[in-house]
């Protein structure tokens, strides 16, 4: 056994943390103030999350097939590693990867983008053995690979109130190792995040769990860090990425937006309402909006935010038929029109009308308000996602449970085309609303969000990443 992750206080061994000016773990005795490193690790956000933007993206055909071809190869490489681990641990490790890939198969099967009963067993089955598992000595590159899997495990169960302090325990442990200490982002276009990712999704979990002692000290931990742009300022701002010195506030006011005065005007003239509300009823009819299914998307339902635990307690058995599966309608899902560089033709083609508010002055192929990202893929790409401008829904009864953004580097405008009815918007712990179809809302996403939908229509919304106020369009001058 490893002492290190042992006991009720699972200490991180302090070599880890010397070359960044960490204090000591706290042992036994100490008070009761003292910083807890507690269970073992918990990362891989970055491979996870949309990695906490507002949006998650929807998984292509397929992707669940390959979600699973990717366990499997970790699977593989972890057993390849020498020395052989004991039959006793590696039947752990064979127990635990192997509830994770019934789950697997559970949650893309249902294709609803839900955790059904028994995909939530299957995965609190290989929390329990992994979990047990994480408490021997397995070598560095074993321990990563597990640590990558538990937070696989706990960030989806994370969507129950009980598990957000494990999830959060296990985020920070993962940033903590070796690997992941040193794989960290300073912008944008970094390559790797795993620190970033880590102790921002900990911070997160820690205050949804009602843990500010921890989120707190958490954020401590963020800003020491030499290099990673993790010198968070708040507890309710910790993006993927943060940069002091900009505005923030977590609420703007929209009319200040051209592309917003635009939409409304719009949506005020009888003849353009009807042209937009047609064209969106012909993408719902023929099923154009794909669902987002990814298992890390912060999904719950209405009601389920800070204090409220989300989802069904009963248990199932793996392979067995749930209720949820095979034909649910997901709770989310989108129609991407713009990813920053590019418009979707064939997508934009079913939406002319909407498509045409988009458009800038004269030939310019987007609104000035909208962000773009620079045509050099090596450069900071300041929209902080791949899905720039879309079409979002939210079925009654779902929400979007509180997380943070990339970069506070952007602002996030949704306007309401149907179903604003019912639906609150929480940023930076201020609840609004949209004020009715026809009006937007414009927030920083980098500031803690949820979304909690208790009307009776699906919610549908233009969602566009707009350029910072704050900022020149030139990366370059940023810089300087």
């Amino acid at each position: 056994p490893n002492p290190g992750v042992c006991g009720t206080l699972r200490g991180t061994c302090s070599p880890r943390l010397a070359h960044l000016g960490f204090p000591r773990p706290p042992r036994q005795g100490d008070p009761v103030e003292a910083w807890e490193y507690l269970p073992g690790p918990r990362g891989m956000l970055i491979r996870l999350a949309l990695l906490a933007s507002a949006l998650t993206p929807p998984l292509p055909p397929g992707a669940g097939s390959e979600a699973e071809a990717a366990a499997r190869r970790e699977d593989q490489e972890f057993e390849a590693v020498q020395p052989p681990m004991p039959e006793h641990l590696l039947a752990l490790w064979r127990a635990g990867s192997g509830a994770y890939a019934c789950f697997q198969r559970e949650f893309h099967s249902a294709g609803a983008g839900a955790l059904t009963p028994s995909a939530r067993a299957a995965l609190k089955e290989a929390a329990a053995h992994l979990e047990q598992l994480a408490g021997f000595t397995l070598g560095e590159r074993r321990e990563f690979i597990l640590y990558g899997r538990l937070q696989d495990v706990f960030v989806p169960l994370a969507r129950e109130l009980e598990h957000c302090a494990d999830a959060a325990s296990w985020s920070l442990q993962r940033a903590l190792h070796p690997l992941g200490t040193n794989s960290y982002a300073v912008d944008e276009a970094s390559k790797t995040s795993l620190w970033n990712a880590g102790v921002s999704a900990a911070i997160g979990f820690y205050r949804r769990a009602g843990d500010q002692h921890r989120a707190q000290a958490t954020l401590e931990l963020a800003r020491k860090h030499p290099h990673a742009a993790t010198h968070y300022e708040r507890l309710d701002q910790t993006p993927l990425v943060f940069f002091p010195g900009l505005e923030a506030r977590p609420w703007w006011e929209p009319r200040s937006f051209s592309l917003v005065r635009k939409l409304e005007s719009a949506f005020a003239d009888p003849g353009s309402r009807a042209a937009l509300l047609a064209e969106l009823d012909a993408v719902i009819a023929r099923g154009g909006l794909a669902p987002i299914l990814s298992p890390a998307a912060p999904l719950g339902e209405a009601g389920a935010g800070r204090g409220e635990a989300a989802g069904n307690e009963s248990g199932g058995t793996c392979g067995a038929a749930d209720g949820a599966a095979g034909g649910t309608t997901p709770a989310w899902s989108e129609l991407p029109l713009f990813d920053g560089r590019v418009w979707d033709e064939g997508a934009c083609a079913a939406l002319p009308t909407l498509r045409g508010l988009l458009r800038g002055r004269g030939s310019e192929p987007v609104d000035e308000c909208i962000c773009t990202a620079p045509v050099d893929a090596a450069s900071p790409n300041l929209c902080g996602t791949n899905i720039v401008v879309t079409l979002l829904r939210l079925a009654p009864g779902a929400a979007v449970l509180p997380h943070c953004g990339i970069t506070n580097r952007r602002l996030t405008m949704q306007f309401a085309l149907r179903g604003a009815e019912g639906v609150e918007f929480t940023v930076g712990g201020e609840p609004r609303g949209y004020g009715g179809d026809g009006k937007a809302i414009v927030f920083d996403d980098s500031f803690e969000h949820m979304v909690s939908h208790r009307g009776s229509q699906d919610r549908y919304v233009l969602y566009a990443v707009l350029k910072h106020p704050g900022l020149t369009s030139s990366v370059e001058t940023l810089k300087s």
